[in-house]
C-alpha cells in the first residue's frame, strides 16, 4: 500500500499540468457550494425564508452543474493519462494494481479538494453573508458561521461525484487494452463525414427556438415557453456544431481559391480532422456564454429595476380598498381617528372605476388585455375629485383631465372609441390610488354624464396614507377586526396593502436571485474558462509534432504563427459570436419573461446586456491572449 501511495503521489506531482485545472475546478465548485448552503442555513437568515429558498434553489444547480462539470475536468485528465497507464500495463502492472493506484489518486485529490475548498468557503462565507445582507437592504451582522449541516452536505455531494469519476477511470482502464491505451490521444482523428440529416435538425431545431423568442408577446405565455425556447435553441447548438461546422468546412475545402493557400490549408485540414471531439467543446462553451450573458444581465436588471417598480407599485405604505360598502366613509373616518396619536401624512380617500386595459398612443380601450400596450387606467368623476381634493374644476361635454404616470405628449384621447380634448394634465399622483402593474397608467377625470355611458364596474374606495410599517399594520389589523356586518355591509370586500413590507419583500426576493444570478455566472463563466484551458494544452501537445513536420517540409515560422492565430480565433471566438447571436434573439422573449416578473424597464435591461456582453468580451480576449501564448509555447518546442 505505501509503495501504491508513493506512486500515485509521484502520478499527481509529475501530471501537475492535467490537474491544475482539475484542482481549481474541484476546489472552486467545493467552495462556491459551500458558501451558498452555509449562508442559507445561516441564522441571520432564519426569517426569511424566500431568500432561504432561492439559496436552496441555487445550491441544487450548482451540485447538478458540479456534477457534470468535473465529469467533464476528469475525462479530460484521464484520456491524457491513457498512455501513461498503458506504460504501467506493458512494464507488467496488473489491471488490480492500477486500480488500487487510481483509488488512491482520487482518495488524495478528494481530501485535498474538500479540505481546501470548505476552508475558502468558510473565510468567503463571512464576506459574502454581508453582500448579500446588503442587497436586501438590511443591516450587517459581523459573525462568522459554520453549519455542520453545509459541511456535511458538502462532503456527502462531493465525495459521490469524486466516486462516480473514480468508477468511470477504472472502467476505462478495465474496458480497453494496452494497445488501445496507448492510442487514447489520438481517437478522433478519421475526417468526419457530413451529416446532412443533424445539420438539418440543428437548423430547424435553432430556428424553432428562435421563433419563439421572436413571436410570443404574452409574458405569462413567455414564462411558460422560455425552457422550450433554451432546449430547442441548445439542441440546435449541438448539433449544428457538430454537424454543421463539419458541412461548413468541407465547403470551405471546395473552394479551390480559399483552400489551397499555406494558412488556410493548414488550419482548415487541422480543424476538419478534429471537429468530432472538438464541435462538443465548442458547443459547451458557447451555451456556457450564453448562459453567463442570460443569466446576468436578467438580474442584474431585475435588481436595477427594482427601485422603478417600487416608485410604481408601492406610492403609498398604507392601501385599502373598499368594494361594495354602502357607507365606506366609516371606515375612511374610522382609520384617521386610529391614526390621530400616529406619526403619518398624506391621508386621502378617493372613489375610483379600476379598470386594466390598453393605451396604444392616445387610444385607450378599457378591458383589453394588449400585452404590447398593456395600461392601467381609472376612471373618476368629476364631482369626487373636487369633493374629496377640496378642488372647483370644471369641464366642458368633450373635456377631460389626465393624469399619466409616464410621459403622454397629446392633447387629446380616444377612449373605447369617444375622443375627448385634454384640458390640463394634472400632476397628483394620488388620483393612481393603489398599484400600478403596468408601465402605461393614466387616470382620467371626466364628468359623471360622461362616466356613465361606459359598463361601469362596482366603484372602489380607496384609503391611502404613509408612516412606518408598524402604524400600517397595526391601523389595517384594526380595521380587519371590526364587524362591518353589524353595520348594515352585506356583499363587500376589504383588502388592505402594507406598501413597506411590499418593498422589503421585493428586495429580499430580487436580492437574492441576483445573488445566485452571480454565483451562478461566476461557475458558467470558469467553467468555460477550463474548457477552453484544457483544450488549448491538450491540442498544443497533439499539434507539436505536425507543425514541426510543416517546419521541416518549409513551412515558415511566421507561417506557423498565422496558422495557429487562424485556427486558435475560430476555436476562441466563434463560440462567443454564436452565444451573442443567441442573446440578441432571446432578448424580446426574455424582457417578456422580465415583465411577468417584475415591471422592467427596458432601457434598464439594455444597459444591462451591453455592459454584460462588454464586460465577457474583454474577459474573453485576456484568456484568447494568455492561452494563444501557452498554445503557441508548447508548439514551438
Amino acid at each position: 500500500m505505501k509503495f501504491y501511495l508513493k506512486l500515485a503521489l509521484g502520478n499527481i506531482k509529475k501530471n501537475k499540468k492535467l490537474y491544475t485545472s482539475y484542482f481549481v475546478s474541484t476546489i472552486f465548485s467545493i467552495a462556491l457550494y459551500f458558501i451558498v448552503r452555509n449562508i442559507g442555513q445561516s441564522p441571520t437568515l432564519k426569517d426569511h425564508q424566500e431568500m432561504t429558498m432561492f439559496l436552496g434553489l441555487g445550491s441544487g444547480v450548482i451540485s447538478i452543474f458540479s456534477f457534470i462539470f468535473l465529469l467533464y475536468t476528469n475525462s479530460f485528465v484521464i484520456k491524457n493519462r491513457k498512455k501513461e497507464i498503458s506504460l504501467y500495463h506493458i512494464l507488467g502492472m496488473e489491471k488490480r494494481n492500477i486500480r488500487s493506484m487510481m483509488f488512491l489518486e482520487t482518495l488524495i485529490i478528494a481530501l485535498i479538494s474538500l479540505s481546501s475548498g470548505i476552508l475558502i468557503g468558510v473565510l468567503l462565507s463571512q464576506i459574502t453573508s454581508v453582500v448579500i445582507l446588503r442587497l436586501i437592504h438590511k443591516s450587517v451582522q459581523f459573525s462568522l458561521n459554520f453549519s455542520l449541516n453545509a459541511f456535511i452536505q458538502t462532503i456527502i455531494i462531493f465525495s459521490i461525484i469524486f466516486l462516480i469519476s473514480l468508477i468511470y477511470n477504472i472502467t476505462i482502464v478495465v474496458r480497453s487494452n494496452p494497445i488501445e491505451l496507448l492510442k487514447g490521444q489520438n481517437i478522433g482523428e478519421k475526417e468526419p463525414k457530413t451529416k446532412i440529416i443533424l445539420t438539418l435538425f440543428g437548423m430547424i431545431t435553432l430556428g424553432a427556438g428562435y421563433y419563439l423568442a421572436l413571436s410570443i408577446t404574452d409574458p405569462m405565455k413567455a414564462m411558460t415557453l422560455f425552457f422550450v425556447a433554451v432546449i430547442l435553441v441548445m439542441l440546435g447548438t449541438y448539433s449544428l456544431f457538430t454537424a454543421g461546422s463539419i458541412a461548413l468546412l468541407k465547403f470551405l475545402k471546395s473552394r479551390r481559391n480559399f483552400y489551397y493557400q499555406p494558412t488556410h490549408f493548414t488550419s482548415i485540414s487541422g480543424l476538419l480532422y478534429r471537429m468530432k471531439q472538438n464541435a462538443v467543446g465548442l458547443a459547451n462553451i458557447c451555451i456556457l456564454c450564453t448562459c453567463v450573458l442570460v443569466t446576468l444581465s436578467s438580474t442584474i436588471c431585475l435588481y436595477n429595476g427594482i427601485q422603478d417598480s417600487i416608485d410604481r407599485q408601492c406610492y403609498m405604505a398604507g392601501n385599502i380598498k373598499l368594494n361594495g360598502f354602502k357607507n365606506p366613509s366609516y371606515v375612511f373616518d374610522k382609520t384617521k381617528e386610529l391614526l390621530k396619536d400616529e406619526k403619518y401624512d398624506s391621508l386621502y380617500a378617493l372613489p375610483v372605476y379600476e379598470y386594466s386595459g390598453s393605451l396604444k398612443k392616445n387610444h385607450a380601450k378599457l378591458d383589453d388585455y394588449d400585452y404590447k400596450h398593456l395600461s392601467c387606467i381609472n376612471l373618476v368623476s368629476l364631482e369626487d375629485y373636487n369633493h374629496y381634493f377640496d378642488k372647483n374644476l370644471s369641464l366642458d361635454k368633450n373635456e377631460i383631465y389626465l393624469y399619466s404616470y409616464g410621459k403622454y405628449n397629446y392633447r387629446s384621447l380616444s377612449l373605447n372609441g369617444n375622443s375627448y380634448v385634454i384640458k390640463d394634465q394634472i400632476k397628483n399622483r394620488q388620483v393612481q390610488t393603489g398599484n400600478s402593474y403596468a408601465f402605461n397608467a393614466i387616470t382620467i377625470i371626466m364628468n359623471q354624464n360622461n362616466l356613465d355611458q361606459y359598463q361601469l364596474k362596482p366603484q372602489i374606495f380607496f384609503i391611502g396614507f404613509n408612516a412606518s410599517k408598524e402604524v400600517v399594520k397595526n391601523v389595517t389589523n384594526q380595521l380587519i377586526k371590526i364587524d362591518y356586518s353589524q353595520l348594515g355591509e352585506k356583499n363587500y370586500y376589504f383588502t388592505t396593502q402594507n406598501g413597506i413590507e411590499d418593498q422589503e419583500f421585493i428586495y429580499e426576493m430580487y436580492g437574492s436571485i441576483l445573488f445566485i444570478g452571480i454565483f451562478l455566472s461566476i461557475m458558467f463563466l470558469v467553467a468555460a474558462i477550463i474548457i477552453i484551458y484544457n483544450k488549448q494544452i491538450s491540442e498544443g501537445f497533439e499539434d507539436q509534432n505536425k507543425f514541426e513536420i510543416l517546419q521541416n517540409v518549409g513551412m515558415s515560422q511566421k507561417e506557423v504563427k498565422q496558422t495557429i492565430q487562424f485556427q486558435v480565433l475560430i476555436f476562441f471566438f466563434v463560440p462567443l459570436i454564436v452565444a451573442i447571436i443567441h442573446l440578441l434573439f432571446a432578448y424580446p422573449l426574455i424582457l417578456k419573461v422580465l415583465n411577468g416578473l417584475l415591471l422592467c424597464n427596458e432601457n434598464i435591461y439594455l444597459i444591462s446586456t451591453i455592459s454584460c456582453i462588454t464586460g465577457l468580451i474583454i474577459i474573453y480576449t485576456i484568456i484568447y491572449l494568455i492561452t494563444s501564448k501557452a498554445y503557441y509555447r508548447i508548439v514551438k518546442k
